[in-house]
């Protein structure tokens, strides 16, 4: 069954919108990750110099899915002294 060529443009129309909006939306969402690492590891060596958080897999797993709101629950858990971390 052909689906013709109004329906192949259509679909294609589809296909390119879908990949720009998973562009822009990852884009944004690699930005938050990027910046949340570097705000963990420098608050590490700053604020928390005399008493460094240990940085494990899971810190840094939570903050590339959180990003700076991840960097900033792990900051304050551990200036709180919370869970262990």
């Amino acid at each position: 069954m052909a689906i013709g060529i109004p329906g192949a443009v259509i679909s294609l129309a589809v296909i390119i919108i879908v990949i720009y909006a998973f562009y822009r939306i990852m884009k944004v969402l690699v930005y938050n990750t990027v910046a949340g690492l570097v705000l963990l590891f420098v608050l590490n060596y700053t604020v928390f110099a005399a008493d460094p958080i240990d940085i494990t897999l899971w810190k840094v797993v939570l903050t590339a899915v959180a990003g700076v709101v991840g960097a900033v629950f792990i900051a304050g858990a551990h200036y709180l002294g919370l869970l262990g971390i």
